[in-house]
Parts: C-alpha cells; structure tokens; sequence
C-alpha cells in the first residue's frame, strides 16, 4: 500500500526484518562514501542526507519490531534489490545442498517469505 510516498509492507518473519535491515545499511553505506560537500555536476548532498535519513529511520522501525514498516520510495529500489540477492542466496542453498543436509521446506519457507515481501514492495512501488 502507498502512502505519501511510503510503501507499508508487512514485515512478516526475522528474515524478512533482516534482510530489510540489511537494504537499510546498504543504502546508508552507499551514500556515506566520499562525496562532494557542496552540488557538483548534478550532484546534490542534501539528497545523500535525505535517503541517510529515511533508511536510519527504517531501520529503527525494524529494530523497535514493528509488523509494519514504511519503506520510503526514495530507497525501495534498493531495499528490493537486497530482498531479490537475499531470496537468490536462499536458491543458491537449496540448489548447492545435494545431498539434503538442510530441510528443503525451511529453505522454501524463507525464500517464500521473502518473495511475497519483494512482490509486495513491487507492487506499491508501481503505484
């Protein structure tokens, strides 16, 4: 669901919550990389603070467990991004276990658990 530019999305297992956490500190390392202090060809640090801002206050939506976070349309493209990297590692765990050493329905149920969030946050991105 869409509300004044946030994406409510139920966070519905620990693993979706760290997986969001994990979007949250890519976004906040990424724009903590050296840059200019002022704009510079189109760059704008007042952006850089802003999505800085929006991910630490995600984060602490996730921290304080919260069934429902705002993800702000500003970092839900990298916020997804993390979630689609996390559902490939669990894809890449469930192909690499050849010999069933983990249980294939616990690997199904976090991978699932993670798609049903990245097509939720899909789905009120697009709105």
């Amino acid at each position: 669901m869409l509300e004044n530019g946030v994406v409510k999305l139920e966070v519905n297992s620990p693993v979706v919550r760290d997986a969001l956490l994990d979007g949250c500190a890519w976004v906040i390392q990424f724009e903590n990389r050296e840059q200019p202090t002022k704009r510079v060809n189109g760059f704008d640090p007042e952006l850089l603070q802003r999505r800085i801002v929006l991910a630490t206050t995600l984060d602490e939506q996730l921290v304080a467990g919260c069934a429902v976070a705002d993800v702000p349309l500003e970092i839900a493209d990298a916020v997804a991004r993390n979630l689609a990297e996390v559902i490939a590692e669990e894809m890449d765990a469930l192909v690499g276990d050849t010999c069933d050493t983990h249980p294939r329905d616990a690997i199904l149920g976090r991978a699932s658990g993670l798609m049903e969030s990245l097509v939720a946050l899909d789905a009120g991105m697009q709105r």
